[in-house]
């Protein structure tokens, strides 16, 4: 809950506004929208560009974007709300609703609810959702830039085919449950399988009812028919190896893994929703009010400042303060949605294209509201982040390719002099120089700044990182021959 509220910067919407416009334009995202939550109500709200660019119909305070992964903090208040009701408990062994849950390396009944809803229960990253997404995509154009082999992948059309898939994964847990953080869609997958099994109905009408219709959340849902329907629902678009903005035909699907990433709404709907976590109505949902403190409370460390609590990261040491956020990320989607609670501020960024670093337009919405400059990333600065870059010595042993079994999930560190240059998924695209800071944690510097931060896994007596942390995600390093431990 908010412990207070700031007097906000002068100018600080103008300043704001000026700047997301510029910063749409410079991303050459066709149309985007964003908000701004206070408890007086919804001070700024815009849209930017185009839902329709090659019909020129403008995106509208009411236009429905997807949402990708800001879905899993519905699903974490949907069993809130279900717990809240005695249908179930975070505590519950998943083998309660899901007798078939099995996953090489994992004793039986040791993951509970809350370790799938924090990213705790020893999961590796694997493709499923990828393998899930992909029958969605035959026949649209854009996947000819799709270079990803998919021969002999599964068919993930439903929970049990993705218990199955999970039952038969080569790649071992990563730990006992409660011990890694590692961001999972497969496991928030089997929390929407457990939604159904406990509830008896399918997850979207468990989301509808526990939390979207009675915070009035009119544009968001599941199905992506419907909400072409009202005329609402943005085209999308995406970006071609040659760096072309080209239009997309066909929304990405995956009906087994709904709970991690399918939810679409307009920045509307996540007004009203932050506006709900910040300020709660008793009454309004199931759960007490006093019981969402569950959902930003750390459950584990991931890297520099950063835990996750149930469908939310939590950030501490910003400008002395806390937070708690969460991006996402799909064909024709970018998100970011989060509060600072001590300010009583809430932000919403909406994108009709991909890999578009909405965070930054995010962060840039704090920094108005405090008069920081709007640039300033949350790495550096007044946060006393420092590292040199130049790593000497300490390159060649850092240097190599870490891979978390995801086919975007590729991070390689290459010498660039006594330097060390991140070179970040499957395009290999340049995110910045390895800065050290201390226990093994770095920040990627850009000409941006420190913007993304990670720590080293080291064996015992190990000389060299045998994997590293990285977006929330683990990546095993790859072995390289010949190379001394």
């Amino acid at each position: 809950m908010p412990q207070g509220e700031v007097t906000p910067a002068a100018g600080w919407a103008e300043r704001l506004d000026e700047f997301a416009a510029g910063f749409f334009a410079a991303h050459r995202v066709p149309g985007g929208s964003l908000a701004v939550v206070t408890e007086g109500g919804t001070p700024f709200v815009r849209a930017y560009g185009w839902r329709d660019r090659e019909a020129r119909v403008p995106v509208a305070a009411d236009t429905v974007f997807g949402l990708a992964s800001l879905t899993k903090s519905f699903t974490a208040l949907t069993l809130l709300a279900l717990e809240a009701r005695g249908v179930l408990t975070l505590d519950d062994p998943v083998e309660r609703h899901l007798p078939a849950f099995a996953y090489p390396g994992v004793s039986r009944g040791s993951v509970r609810l809350v370790h799938l809803a924090s990213h705790t229960s020893g999961l590796p990253p694997v493709r499923g959702l990828d393998f899930a997404i992909r029958p969605s995509q035959v026949g649209d154009p854009a996947q000819e830039f799709n270079r990803r082999d998919y021969r002999g992948a599964p068919d993930l059309g439903d929970h049990a085919a993705l218990l199955d898939y999970l039952a038969g994964e080569g790649r071992p847990a990563l730990a006992a449950p409660g011990r890694v953080v590692s961001y999972s869609n497969d496991g928030y997958a089997l929390l929407g399988a457990v939604i159904e099994a406990a509830t008896g109905e399918p997850y979207p009408d468990v989301v509808a009812r526990e939390v979207l219709a009675p915070l009035g959340l009119t544009g968001a849902g599941f199905d992506t028919a419907a909400a072409r329907a009202t005329g609402r629902l943005t085209e999308l678009y995406t970006q071609a190896p040659t760096g072309e903005v080209v239009r997309s035909l066909q929304w990405e699907e995956a009906p087994a893994y709904l709970a991690t990433g399918f939810l679409k709404a307009s920045v509307l709907d996540l007004a009203a929703y932050l506006r709900y976590l910040l300020w709660p109505t008793p009454g309004t949902l199931a759960v007490p009010p006093g019981r969402l403190r569950e959902l930003h409370v750390g459950r584990g460390w991931a890297e520099r400042f950063t835990s996750y609590g149930l469908g939310w990261m939590l950030r501490e040491g910003f400008h002395g303060r806390s937070l708690w956020r969460h991006g996402g990320s799909l064909k024709g989607v970018s998100s970011h949605l989060g509060a600072v609670p001590s300010l009583g501020l809430g932000v919403a960024v909406l994108a009709n294209l991909d890999e578009v670093p909405v965070k930054r337009l995010w962060h840039a919405a704090v920094n108005a509201y405090l008069g920081l400059p709007l640039e300033e990333p949350p790495f550096g600065g007044a946060h006393g982040h420092h590292a040199a870059t130049a790593l000497g010595r300490a390159a060649p042993a850092l240097a190599g390719v870490y891979d978390s079994g995801e086919p975007w999930g590729r991070l390689e560190l290459v010498p660039d002099g006594e330097r060390l240059l991140a070179l970040v998924g499957e395009l290999a695209t340049p995110n910045g120089h390895l800065a050290l800071l201390d226990e093994g944690e770095f920040v990627l510097v850009t000409e941006a700044g420190a913007w993304e931060s990670g720590r080293f896994v080291y064996g015992v007596g190990r000389a060299r990182p045998v994997a590293l942390q990285y977006g929330m995600r683990w990546y095993d390093r790859r072995a390289e021959p010949g190379a001394a431990s």
